[in-house]
């Protein structure tokens, strides 16, 4: 009768895979403990001082760069600012603030005109009001501004011409990047919640 119970043989091999996975296991966890501490070490500081993750990308298009912008007519805004979902995506590349036909139209910033002609039938003026910073306007009907010209805030740049649904559209574009002209103008940000007074009035 063959005995109860692994031989001697197989219980070395049950002993040598066991061995075998155990050093696997402390092998990955070193590894991953190594990667970790690579990347801990690469981050910034503020990540270290619990200041929360930081982005990978560099700084927004902020930066400092964009100078508070001035209302080009008066008008409500009457269409935001979408985001396309690619370069030749659908979108909306600025906002549009309502106004009458013919109000004067003026410049968002000072800087210096580096576009002003037509554009599918209609008047635009592009302004560059900071390295890589360009606020465009239209449409206007005339433009009475010339490429290379040099305007202070709020010069005359033409008057709003009609075909765009009673408003004048107002882009923004940073490095080439179109972005929201909102967060610049000056009262006309997001909306933002105000905190309640505590009960009883305190």
């Amino acid at each position: 009768m063959p005995p109860h119970g692994p031989g001697p043989a197989r219980r070395r091999r049950v002993a040598r895979v066991a061995a075998a996975l155990a050093l696997g296991v402390a092998a990955a966890a070193l590894v991953s403990a190594s990667a970790a501490a690579l990347a801990a070490a690469s981050l910034p500081s503020a990540l270290a001082a619990g200041l929360g993750p930081v982005a990978a990308q560099g700084p927004g298009p902020r930066g400092g760069r964009v100078p508070a912008l001035r209302l080009p007519v008066r008008g409500p805004v009457v269409r935001g600012f979408e985001a396309p979902a690619g370069s030749y995506g659908a979108g909306h590349r600025g906002v549009d603030l309502g106004a009458p036909p013919g109000s004067p139209v003026g410049a968002p910033a000072a800087g210096r005109v580096v576009f002003a002609g037509a554009v599918a039938g209609a008047g635009w003026a592009s302004v560059e009001v900071a390295p890589g910073v360009v606020v465009t306007v239209g449409p206007l009907a005339p433009v009475v501004v010339a490429r290379g010209g040099v305007l202070d805030a709020l010069a005359p740049v033409g008057r709003l011409a009609p075909g765009h649904g009673g408003a004048l559209h107002l882009g923004l574009r940073v490095d080439g990047v179109y972005v929201d002209p909102l967060p610049y103008l000056p009262g006309r940000g997001p909306p933002r919640l105000a905190p309640l007074p505590a009960p009883g009035g305190r």
